[in-house]
């Protein structure tokens, strides 16, 4: 179903500038993107403005379109004096000060970088004659009092491990979320959990969030181009190996499941089944691979960094399933993405993940090693059970299959800002 004509929303400005290139983004970028291409499709009548940054700018090139265009606005290579200004106050300074003073330190130096993002945007906005601001990453940099903004809420987990993140990254990450709070017309949470979370860590008003669920089109996905030449590079069997695909973030957990990987090979787990964690290098995977090898499991775990879509793809459709021990997801797009594929998930008892599984995949405590390696040897050995779960798999992943509908609902969200934005005007009066 496509939107009824309307003049209201001739230009709606989406901040990219925090897309990275590569897999930085996680499962937020997979999503941004194929919302967009949506989008683009569903409102042929709105021309979409993407503002980039130049690590990415190419990258994002993908997305154009007759009424798509990516105009660059950052640089982070040549940064600001505001923005170093705001570095140097806080390194230098937050160390020396108590809690108190620390945090308006904190608050300063995340001040000094939004202002220095902002420099510019407002002759921006006016040149551009902006009906919308959609903020798919959160942060309303490009804030405008004229302009109805539309944010997009991931999760709050800074909130709940704070000890995940270094102090200035919660400053930064708790200002992010209070200004998409102040500044949007609207809040789109990705999930019922963080919905719940977003209203009572906020205070927020139930009216102003609302839940779209991430959508990823189940078709597109059993079509997309697969390189299976991955298998042979890695030295890998198909349905001889489990697949982890998540970044090296704390939060995902990699450890216990290193641990519950070494405790499955002990309880019975065939010698020649193997763990596959995928993810950009850095120095957290070197970590953990150091971690393996102390744990004698060099040769059983391979971590082969970031790969492209079609080796990823490739790897999670030929492994006999998908173990995600996560301790904290917004949504948790990768299982539903195995699913989509017909590969069978295990995966976390917390947070969103028993909402996006439902009765589709193995729910395990994922800081009880012991759970986990019972789920991988499920995986590895219960022929009945998988089969069940790829089938319960393949109906659940239908419900999250409509990318059109999410397309839908979120233009029926800035219609909805768009009216709200005129509704604070007329009683402003502003012309």
């Amino acid at each position: 179903m496509s939107p009824r004509p309307t003049n209201q929303l001739r230009t709606i400005v989406v901040d990219l500038t925090p897309v990275l290139p590569g897999g930085e983004n996680g499962g937020a970028k997979v999503f941004v993107l194929e919302l967009l291409r949506r989008l683009a499709e569903l409102a042929p009548q709105t021309q979409f403005v993407l503002l980039t940054q130049a690590a990415a700018h190419e990258e994002l090139a993908v997305l154009d379109s007759a009424n798509v265009r990516r105009l660059m606005i950052l640089d982070p290579s040549r940064p600001p004096a505001l923005r170093s200004l705001g570095k140097r106050i806080f390194s230098r300074v937050s160390a020396h000060l108590p809690g108190r003073l620390r945090r308006v330190a904190r608050r300063l130096a995340y001040s000094l970088l939004t202002l220095s993002n902002r420099s510019g945007s407002r002759s921006l906005m006016q040149d551009l004659k902006v009906d919308l601001l959609f903020c798919p990453f959160t942060a309303p940099t490009y804030f405008e009092p004229n302009v109805p903004a539309v944010c997009v809420i991931y999760d709050l987990q800074y909130k709940t491990y704070p000890e995940f993140f270094a102090p200035e990254d919660v400053a930064q990450r708790d200002r992010t979320f209070t200004d998409a709070a102040r500044r949007s017309a609207t809040l789109v949470a990705i999930s019922n959990y963080s919905r719940d979370a977003a209203i009572a860590e906020g205070k927020l008003d139930p009216a102003h969030i609302k839940t779209i669920h991430l959508h990823i089109s189940q078709h597109s996905l059993r079509n997309a181009k697969r390189d299976e030449t991955i298998l042979d590079r890695l030295q890998l069997v198909t349905r001889k190996y489990l697949i982890y695909p998540a970044n090296f973030w704390k939060h995902k957990n990699h450890e216990m499941l290193l641990t519950a990987f070494g405790l499955a090979r002990r309880s019975g787990l065939a010698d020649d089944i193997r763990l596959v964690c995928t993810g950009a290098p850095g120095a957290r995977q070197q970590w953990l691979k150091q971690a393996a090898r102390g744990l004698g499991l060099e040769n059983h775990v391979l971590f082969p960094g970031y790969l492209a879509n079609a080796e990823l793809l490739a790897l999670i459709t030929s492994s006999c399933g998908v173990i995600f021990p996560s301790l904290y997801e917004g949504f948790g797009l990768p299982i539903v993405e195995a699913m989509a594929t017909g590969v069978p998930v295990a995966c976390s008892n917390v947070t969103s993940l028993p909402e996006v599984a439902g009765d589709a995949a193995i729910l395990f405590n994922p800081r009880v090693p012991e759970d986990i390696a019972q789920a991988i040897l499920s995986l590895a050995q219960d022929k009945e059970l998988t089969a069940r779960l790829v089938q319960a798999g393949n109906l659940r992943a239908a419900e999250f299959s409509n990318s059109r509908l999410m397309a839908q609902q979120y233009w029926e969200i800035f219609e909805q800002a768009k009216r709200k934005g005129i509704q604070s005007s007329i009683l402003l009066g502003a012309t």
